[in-house]
């Protein structure tokens, strides 16, 4: 049976073993709820467009990363940013920030293509080499990693530092295995809906909060001529996690989520085959995307571009996703037009609304064969608990840098956009109340994660039935399960 744990964060270091899985764990970097740009590649790409170019709360971090080396060393990180703007925000605001505030370590860091990242990771990793500070993928194969003794356990840090008070236990939960930490959480995830506001506005149609409303809109704006959902696995041939992580938990609900992924109700239950048959017939309608031949061949480029011209009136899609959608609206877009976004309604009337399902999308951990595991302890320190230089980070580039930390009212910075504060704000009050759901990405074993999407593709072209491919889904968990593969559920907490 799948581990089970409390997302009380005074229960932060507790946790049961699970029985090694092996290092070649599949989607390295994929499995980070569409990789950590949501369009592609599992590249980081969110755009660097926020104000502060400085080294912002640098200078208070000191006292916290003390225990740093007394004498200069250098550790490297390999990151998986693409672009000049990207990877200056990343130099000026992480590397440079944490140099002023620990003068006595020194990051050199090696930029990657998401594809090129994964393979010289695994690579490394597997030779017992490689960076000393390691950009990991989701929880399931980072739990591959540690089994195989290739992750440093981070638990003596961890206690060292205090970071039981400083971060999210659910997330770092996600990370720990046997009571030893092996990882920390790079960003939170979830899933939400992005709308276009203007073209709302003109309509007058209202955001649904359930199954009913939401089937309303949907018909409406198809009879305008207007295509309801964007959506597209062109550039991610993962992005059916996306939308299954939203009817698996909207329709099915988190209950049967959780019970399913702690082995007391099978896969096969039909509130799952139900799930797939809602949304495979919302692509039979045209729905999304215009239908199946457009999910498999239009680019999200496209449909982006669809969305800000009011061609396309939401998308679903994560958090990482805002770091992009203002490129496709306003002087940027040659149009007037404005975004937002608002919870995915309620497919299912015993589901609370709104119910976020949440995740994280990556991690960070330390090499197990680093001699400066010092060093790389007291970057991760400062990153996870200088909260001045991490709550401007996630103002100044939208969802891309959203580590899990406690946040308070009034805590965001007051030139962060708000919408953007709003998902920080809107996924701490839904843990807080019990009201979140699971995304695949995290919480299934790696297999069973794959077999989510590419399982769901097939459902699509017709090739197997929705009672097909949660059989297969079934089978495929339950052999995971037997060996252990599964990371530590969050309880449902009421």
């Amino acid at each position: 049976m799948a581990q089970q744990h409390s997302i009380n964060r005074r229960n932060f270091l507790t946790g049961t073993g699970l029985a090694a899985i092996g290092l070649a764990a599949p989607g390295l970097l994929a499995a980070c709820g569409g990789g950590d740009n949501g369009s592609g590649g599992g590249t980081t790409t969110g755009g660097a467009t926020g104000g502060s170019t400085g080294t912002s709360g640098a200078g208070s971090a000191a006292s916290s990363a003390g225990g740093a080396p007394a004498e200069k060393t250098t550790v490297e990180l390999w990151m998986d940013i693409q672009g000049d703007a990207n990877q200056k925000y990343f130099n000026t605001n992480v590397i440079d920030a944490f140099h002023q505030a620990v003068p006595n370590v020194t990051v050199k860091v090696t930029y990657y293509k998401g594809q090129d990242l994964r393979q010289q990771i695994q690579t490394a990793l597997q030779a017992r080499s490689g960076p000393d500070i390691v950009r990991g993928p989701a929880a399931t194969q980072t739990i591959a990693w540690s089994q195989a003794g290739v992750l440093a356990d981070l638990t003596s840090y961890a206690d060292k530092y205090g970071w039981a008070d400083k971060l999210d236990s659910w997330a770092v939960e996600a990370f720990t295995q046997d009571k030893k930490i092996f990882a920390l959480p790079l960003r939170f995830d979830t899933m939400m809906l992005y709308y276009n506001k203007t073209l709302f506005d003109s309509k007058g149609w209202q955001q649904p909060k359930n199954r009913s409303e939401l089937e309303a809109l949907a018909a409406e704006i198809d009879s305008a001529g207007i295509t309801p959902f964007g959506t597209s696995n062109v550039d991610w041939k993962a992005a059916s996690e996306w939308l299954m992580s939203i009817f698996f938990n909207l329709s099915a609900g988190p209950e049967k989520v959780y019970e399913a992924l702690t082995g007391k109700l099978d896969f096969t239950d039909p509130v799952f085959v139900d799930s797939a048959k809602l949304l495979q017939s919302y692509f039979d309608k045209g729905w999304m995307s215009g239908g199946t031949d457009n999910y498999f061949a239009v680019p999200s480029q496209e449909i982006g571009a669809n969305f800000g011209n009011g061609k396309v009136a939401m998308i679903p899609q994560g958090e990482w996703f805002m770091s992009q959608v203002g490129n496709y609206f306003g002087e940027k877009a040659n149009n007037d037009n404005e975004w937002d976004w608002m919870p995915f309604p309620s497919l299912n009337d015993d589901v609370p609304y709104p119910t976020y399902p949440i995740g994280i999308g990556g991690s960070l951990a330390i090499n197990e064969a680093s001699s400066k595991k010092d060093a790389a302890a007291a970057f991760l320190n400062w990153y996870y608990t200088d909260r001045d230089a991490a709550l401007q980070r996630m103002a100044d580039v939208p969802a891309t840098y959203n580590i899990p930390i406690p946040i308070k009212e009034g805590d965001l910075p007051k030139d962060m956009d708000p919408r953007s504060a709003r998902v920080i704000t809107e996924v701490n009050k839904a843990v807080e109340a019990g009201n979140y759901g699971y995304v695949t990405w995290t919480w299934w074993p790696p297999k069973s994660d794959v077999w989510v999407y590419q399982g769901f593709d097939q459902v699509l072209t017709k090739k197997i039935t929705p009672e097909q491919y949660c059989q297969q889904l079934s089978d495929t968990f339950k052999q995971e399960q037997s060996k252990g593969s599964i990371p530590q559920i969050i309880t449902r907490n009421s």
